[in-house]
């Protein structure tokens, strides 16, 4: 367990020298001065060019290209960071200035609570893991005026997890007291967006064995839309790939949430035309039950680690760490863009994920983590998040609160 102290609980001479070094020095004196104006005016030009471009410092070879600008479709073309760093000074304003020049139009930010394993009842916020209050409200703020749309994602990590735990099994020994931490924490970061203006706030992540307390989970969202109520304000849970339909507590949502972590391959090489056919019965399935549940779906991780295994084990970034297959990852990104992109159904998609740290390794043939960065992936996403304006399926209003249908 952290220790305490580092965790929120829920509970005027001539500058030519003296004069008898005579009138040479001061000719030479003038020449420096001239040779440093001129090269500060190319290096001034140099930078403005880049700024006019779409901003100083940032690197092209992460973003894939050029940079362009945020996309002006009406869906949510989104990429997540994860926001694991308190030093005030950490650069998360660099990532999301590069975020803005690959065409997403959104940013997710993605915070933790910790708990010690899946049996442990007490949730905290570790102060050393996490940005302070005040910096993230900044950071929403830096991301509107790059012209970004904001979600945030309170998620639950394990401290300590045992053999084959993580947060879709959680089972604490007293639930009264893990719910009580779970509602004060996703109230904290409620009230933050409220203040942040914040456009999508998730109420949860792949916390698949909590799913069926649809009491507590309908309080809790009644409790946080109390806290969180501006007019652009939407509510939403992000399902795990293979349990979105036991939830019964979509209707008190405004958007359904769901990953996309499916074996698209059964051990075969992941071909585009393998992966396409793949996503058809994906996709018809989950078309027909999005009509009966009469909301539009926001694909909250929509991605794969540079790994040869990536088609089949996308939620297993253990898995081939060892071999990076940057072709396979692209192939991914494809059939999945080309499967979903246009579909009216869908509100919007959050590519998994940015880099958030200086030493992260960008190089298609080292890193095998998600982050497209440096990829061939990053050209895919570029190439639709850069598409014409789409028809938006999100509300006008808050469909928890209408019998209208998602997009009526």
């Amino acid at each position: 367990m952290a220790n305490s102290s580092n965790a929120m609980y829920f509970q005027g001479n001539d500058r030519n020298g003296p004069g008898h070094l005579g009138e040479a020095r001061k000719i030479m004196g003038r020449d420096r001065l001239l040779v440093l104006a001129i090269f500060a005016l190319i290096v001034g030009a140099a930078m403005g060019f880049r700024y006019l471009r779409g901003g100083a410092g940032v690197k092209e070879n992460a973003i894939g290209g050029p940079p362009q600008r945020p996309s002006a479709a009406g869906e949510f073309r989104g990429i997540s960071i994860q926001l694991y760093y308190s030093d005030p000074n950490h650069p998360y304003e660099e990532y999301i200035d590069e975020i803005a020049q690959t065409g997403a139009n959104t940013v997710c930010f993605v915070v933790a609570a910790y708990q010690e394993n899946a049996g442990s009842a007490s949730i905290f916020i570790e102060a050393r893991k996490a940005p302070s209050d005040q910096k993230l409200i900044r950071l929403f703020d830096h991301a509107r005026k790059r012209g970004l749309r904001t979600v945030l994602m309170p998620i639950v990590l394990l401290e300590s997890p045992r053999e084959g735990e993580w947060r879709g099994k959680i089972n604490p020994g007293n639930w009264d007291d893990w719910w009580e931490d779970y509602t004060n924490y996703v109230l904290h970061y409620a009230n933050l967006c409220e203040q942040g203006k914040v456009e999508i706030l998730m109420v949860g992540s792949e916390l698949v064995s909590t799913e069926t307390q649809e009491d507590r989970w309908r309080g809790l969202i009644k409790q946080v839309r109390k806290a969180f109520k501006h007019d652009k304000g939407r509510l939403s849970y992000s399902s795990n790939w293979d349990h979105y339909k036991p939830i019964a507590w979509w209707d008190d949502l405004d958007i359904i949430g769901m990953t996309t972590y499916y074996d698209l391959t059964g051990g075969k090489k992941p071909t585009m035309d393998v992966l396409m056919e793949a996503w058809k019965p994906i996709k018809k399935e989950i078309l027909e039950w999005q009509a009966k549940i009469n909301r539009p779906i926001l694909f909250t991780e929509v991605g794969w680690p540079n790994q040869e295994t990536c088609a089949q084990y996308p939620w297993d970034y253990y898995r081939s760490s060892d071999k990076p297959d940057p072709q396979a990852q692209k192939n991914c990104f494809d059939a999945f863009f080309q499967t979903w992109f246009g579909e009216k159904a869908v509100a919007g998609f959050l590519v998994w994920e940015w880099r958030n740290s200086p030493a992260q390794v960008i190089d298609e043939k080292k890193g095998t983590d998600y982050i497209p960065c440096g990829k061939p992936a990053m050209q895919v996403i570029r190439e639709y998040y850069g598409r014409e304006r789409a028809p938006s399926s999100m509300p006008s209003t808050a469909t928890a609160t209408s019998s209208k249908p998602a997009g009526s």
